[in-house]
C-alpha cells in the first residue's frame, strides 16, 4: 500500500510538471506524440529557457511535426550532378560569373581565413544555388520531428532547438518564422543554429551576422573550413574540413569536382587544395 502510494505521488508530482505546457499545446500536434513534445519542452525550461516563452511558442498552431522527413539520406555526387546539374557548362559558367561579379568579396575572405575562394563557391552552390533555394521548411518544426520521433538524431535534434530558441531570445526573432532544410540547416550557408552560434560572423560589417545575407554567408563559410582545420596545401587536411561541413563522402567529392571545374586551370601548387 505504501508502494503504490508513493509511486502516486510520483506520477502526480511528474504529472503536475508537464500538465500546463500539455493543456497550451498547438492543435497540429498528433495527441501519440504529446507526451514525448512535453517532456522535451519541461527539459528546455530545466536548460534556462524562459517558461512562458516556451509556452507562448509551443502552443501556436504553425508548431507542426513532419514526419515525412523521417529517413532522408544524402545523396551520391552521380546524384548531384544529375539532380542539381552540378558539372553542365551552364552551372559552371555560373559559378564563375559569381566569381567574376564578387571578386573584391573573394579575395578579400581568401586574405583573411586563407580558404581558397572556388571551394566557398562550390559550396554556396551546392548548399542553396547561390541563394535561389534556401529551403522552406520552418526549421523550428524541422528540429522538433528530430527531437521527438527520430529515435537515431533526437539528442543533436533537441540541442540544435535548444539552440535556435536561445538565438531567437537573444535577438527578438519569432523562431517559427525562420525557413531552412528538412534536416534543420538555414540561411545561403545552410548552417544549423549551433553553427551559427560558433562560427557564423560578420562579413559587410555592418554589425549583424545575418546568414541570408551574401556577404555574411560566404565569410561564414570560410570561417567555419578555416576552424576546422583548413590549410593551404593540405590537401587531406582541407577535405577533412569540407567533411566537417557535411560528414558525407559523396558532399566533399561534389564540392572539390565543382571547385575544379570552375578554377578553369590544371591545380598548381597553390590549388592542391582542389586537386584529386
Amino acid at each position: 500500500m505504501g508502494r503504490v502510494s508513493r509511486l502516486s505521488q510520483v506520477f502526480l508530482f511528474f504529472f503536475g510538471l508537464v500538465f500546463p505546457v500539455l493543456s497550451a499545446f498547438s492543435a497540429e500536434i498528433d495527441p501519440q506524440y504529446r507526451e514525448r513534445v512535453a517532456a522535451l519542452t519541461h527539459r528546455l525550461k530545466e536548460s534556462g529557457l524562459n517558461s512562458e516563452e516556451l509556452e507562448r511558442i509551443f502552443s501556436d498552431d504553425r508548431v507542426k511535426l513532419y514526419p515525412q522527413i523521417l529517413g532522408r539520406k544524402a545523396k551520391g555526387l552521380d546524384y548531384m550532378s544529375r539532380r542539381f546539374g552540378l558539372l553542365t557548362r551552364k552551372s559552371i559558367e555560373r559559378g564563375q560569373k559569381v566569381l567574376a561579379d564578387n571578386r573584391a568579396l573573394f579575395s578579400k575572405i581568401e586574405q583573411t581565413y586563407g580558404v581558397d575562394k572556388e571551394i566557398v563557391i562550390a559550396i554556396l552552390r551546392i548548399e542553396t544555388n547561390f541563394s535561389s533555394c534556401v529551403g522552406s521548411y520552418p526549421i523550428f518544426n524541422s528540429l522538433l520531428t528530430l527531437a521527438v520521433i527520430e529515435n537515431r538524431r533526437s539528442a543533436w535534434a533537441e540541442n540544435e532547438l535548444a539552440e535556435l530558441l536561445r538565438i531567437s531570445q537573444k535577438f527578438s526573432k519569432d523562431p517559427l518564422s525562420i525557413r531552412g532544410s528538412w534536416a534543420g540547416a538555414f540561411g545561403i550557408a545552410q548552417f544549423v543554429p549551433s553553427s551559427y552560434v560558433r562560427f557564423a560572423v560578420d562579413g559587410n560589417a555592418d554589425g549583424m551576422v545575418d546568414l541570408f545575407d551574401f556577404s555574411d554567408a560566404t565569410a561564414s563559410i570560410a570561417n567555419y573550413l578555416k576552424a576546422h582545420g583548413w590549410e593551404n596545401d593540405r590537401p587531406e587536411k582541407n577535405r577533412q574540413a569540407v567533411y566537417a561541413y557535411n560528414r558525407c563522402d559523396n558532399y566533399v567529392a561534389a564540392v572539390f569536382a565543382y571547385a575544379r571545374a570552375i578554377s578553369g586551370e590544371e591545380p598548381s601548387t597553390r590549388r592542391q587544395a582542389i586537386s584529386r
